[in-house]
């Protein structure tokens, strides 16, 4: 179960550290919908809202579990036992695993809202899968059912906003509600009451999503305006929206989703009229409105883009002018489906089968240029990244507005120069990450930030050990290193930073099978991976201690963990660790055993960690991208001459920490770490091993 962002007290930050076990209370939103997986045993999710206790109250997620959700409808509450635990990934405050359910109490009334929503999903119909899912997520902010693919591509090229309901189908929907309302012969306070009701009714089927609040609450201020026989001006709304909406619920300051919508909307009001004013002189004026809208939503997001990835989507402007005209008609016909679904299910799947044929154009764009050269390229990183994308979009958009000449000259300036030094710097890292993946190499540690990914070359043959959290960084390595097929993919245990690229992996590629632990793990991230492995129709094996193979010249045995994983305590405890060897070289993988886990592999597999290896150089994928929790009687008995440390610049663990540094420069071991060097290869040659580093941008 995972969290979406919200603040989080000291004492529930304490908790979810101590891994405490709470008893909750949530509120079912959405109809649980059964998840198909490697298991025989059926699963099933839904989107919850935390209600009980107070520390809890308006945290919202998904619930994962066994039949126990078979039956319940939103409304419903159920009572659970949760143990804590820290989050999967940066966007969200904490997770959590269900231990049991204690008790379920139904709805005394069916949400009717909620039955519209369920017909309308239950009759969905399209050309293809992901064309009537993105009908569902533009009308109704469903996207669940879109696969994870397209929403990678969507990520890439900046088309996320596309996959659910955002402030611009609201400000559609009631557009058409108040052309509508414009036909009747009604006072204006009556038009009023109206337009207010279709307000909340829209808020109530497509839920409060913080887009959506901001849009609604905005229109809300011009209607009273409209209404008292005052004009209010849009910046004036948009202003009164964001404080009423703060102090009604203060959260959203923290919510990326609030922020991007307001600066999207900041940038429609203010940077592009300015923009259609230079655009018009040297093209239609149409081209003109609709590049401009597209260039000032992104440019106003930019530094928010650029803290949840430092990427610039190379195709984001293309994309968003090429699918945005087809939005509009296909919010309209998916929300028509929706309202008569109830009692024209036949019309309703007619209905979205039309939108599907637009939908899938915008998925179509979304594939093709996700899959384009050079779909994004790497932003300066961390703080400073921030600082100078914040400058950038400062000086661009002074420049543009400022009605002084020497101060647009000075902003334009800054720009520029920012401009070429971001250039300058990505043409330089180019040549040299082209000159790293031209090289023969038997071993790459990937560079994926804060996860782990390797890559193991032998013989013609491709084994892959972890795939790091993000999609398009595990995907650009392998596509760098030409590698369109993997022989083996080995899945260590399913923490997001090791498995949540496992998308960005198998797209495009042909995966013979995968192995993953056979520790039993009921988190998200555990069904995550075995849909997406089911979807691609990758045979997946559960790997238990001894399990034997080949791997071009290597042979491989996997050390950890016992069948089932009986032994482990927690996910890092169940990793699957293994032993690979050819005639140059022994590699250990040690996923993210802890100290416990390695003590034990020693005394189980003693015979293979202390046996002389001859001229054979050994390498250890460090575990954990070098936490404390080594034990350092296992590395005294492998005896490693290399040591490879995947992590995140900056990262907030601290990893590697000063004691495994210093255990490990103890031993006389070289350690190279992908936070300082970039992507790591290890080459075998008649001479021995050597190493090069890809260097960072």
């Amino acid at each position: 179960m995972f969290i979406s962002p919200s603040l989080v007290s000291a004492d529930l930050k304490k908790a979810v550290a101590n891994r405490a076990t709470v008893t909750v209370t949530a509120v079912i939103n959405e109809s649980p919908v059964e998840v198909k997986g490697l298991g025989v045993t059926p699963r099933f999710r839904s989107k919850i809202t935390l209600v009980e206790p107070e520390g809890f109250s308006g945290f919202h997620g998904s619930l994962s579990s066994g039949d126990q959700l078979s039956g319940v409808v939103p409304g419903d509450r159920v009572r659970m036992v949760l143990s804590l635990r820290p989050a999967f990934r940066s966007d969200e405050n904490f997770s959590a695993t269900l231990k049991h359910v204690s008790g379920i109490q139904k709805s005394d009334n069916v949400d009717y809202l909620a039955s519209v929503r369920a017909s309308f999903l239950a009759s969905l119909n399209g050309v293809t899968p992901d064309a009537a899912a993105l009908v569902a997520g533009l009308a109704i902010g469903d996207d669940s059912k879109l696969s994870e693919q397209t929403k990678n591509d969507f990520k890439v090229v900046s088309l996320t906003h596309l996959s659910a309901v955002s402030g611009a189908n609201c400000a559609i929907v009631l557009a058409g509600v108040a052309l509508l309302l414009n036909l009747l012969p009604v006072k204006r306070i009556v038009r009023l009451g109206l337009s207010l009701g279709a307000i909340v009714l829209y808020l109530g089927l497509v839920g409060p999503e913080p887009s959506v609040l901001r849009a609604s609450v905005m229109v809300a201020v011009v209607l009273v305006g409209w209404s008292l026989g005052r004009r209010v001006h849009p910046l004036d709304a948009i202003s009164l929206s964001i404080i009423l909406l703060l102090i009604y619920k203060p959260t959203l300051s923290l919510d990326y989703g609030f922020a991007l919508s307001v600066l999207a909307t900041l940038g429609l009001l203010v940077l592009a009229p300015r923009l259609v004013e230079h655009f018009e002189k040297k093209m239609p004026t149409w081209l003109a409105v609709v590049l401009s809208v597209s260039i000032a939503a992104q440019l106003a997001c930019l530094p928010v883009l650029l803290v949840l990835q430092p990427k610039i989507p190379v195709y984001s402007v293309l994309a968003n002018v090429l699918a945005e005209p087809l939005v509009a008609p296909i919010t309209v016909l998916g929300l028509i489906a929706c309202l008569v679904s109830p009692v024209l299910p036949a019309l309703a799947a007619a209905l979205s089968y039309l939108a599907s044929l637009l939908s899938g154009c915008i998925v179509f764009i979304g594939h093709t240029l996700a899959g384009a050269p050079s779909a994004s390229i790497n932003w300066f990183e961390g703080t400073f990244g921030i600082v100078i994308g914040i400058l950038l979009t400062a000086t661009i958009w002074l420049s543009l507005t400022s009605k002084r000449l020497y101060l647009k000259r000075v902003a334009g300036g800054i720009a520029v120069l920012i401009a070429f030094s971001f250039v300058t710097q990505t043409t330089s890292f180019a040549f040299q990450k082209g000159n790293f993946y031209a090289g023969n190499y038997t071993l790459v540690n990937c560079d994926v930030g804060q996860g782990d990914a390797l890559v193991i070359r032998s013989a013609g043959k491709v084994a892959v050990v972890d795939v790091g959290r993000e999609d398009p960084a595990i995907d650009s390595c392998l596509s760098d290193l030409n590698i369109s097929q993997i022989d083996l993919l080995v899945l260590t245990h399913f923490d997001m930073d090791h498995v949540g690229g496992v998308v960005g992996a198998v797209t495009g590629r042909k995966v013979a099978k995968a192995l993953v632990t056979s520790f039993v793990d009921t988190r998200p991230g555990a069904d995550y991976v075995q849909n997406v492995l089911a979807s691609q129709g990758i045979e997946a094996i559960k790997a238990e201690k001894d399990m034997i193979g080949k791997l071009g010249s290597f042979s491989w045995q996997v050390l950890s963990p016992h069948r089932g994983g009986p032994e482990a305590e927690d996910s890092n405890d169940g990793s699957v660790s293994m032993l690979w060897e050819d005639d140059q070289m022994v590699l250990y993988t040690l996923a993210d055993l802890g100290e416990r886990a390695q003590l034990r592999i020693g005394a189980e597999s003693s015979n293979l960690l202390t046996r002389d290896n001859g001229s054979k150089v050994v390498v250890v994928k460090v575990a954990h991208h070098g936490s404390g929790d080594q034990a350092p009687e296992f590395y005294e008995a492998i005896r490693p001459d290399l040591a490879l440390i995947s992590v995140g610049q900056n990262n907030s663990y601290g990893h590697p920490t000063r004691r495994t540094l210093d255990l490990l420069e103890r031993s006389g071991v070289q350690v190279l770490r992908t936070d300082e060097m970039g992507a790591l290869g290890v080459i075998e040659g008649e001479s021995g091993l050597s190493i090069q580093v890809a260097g960072r941008s």
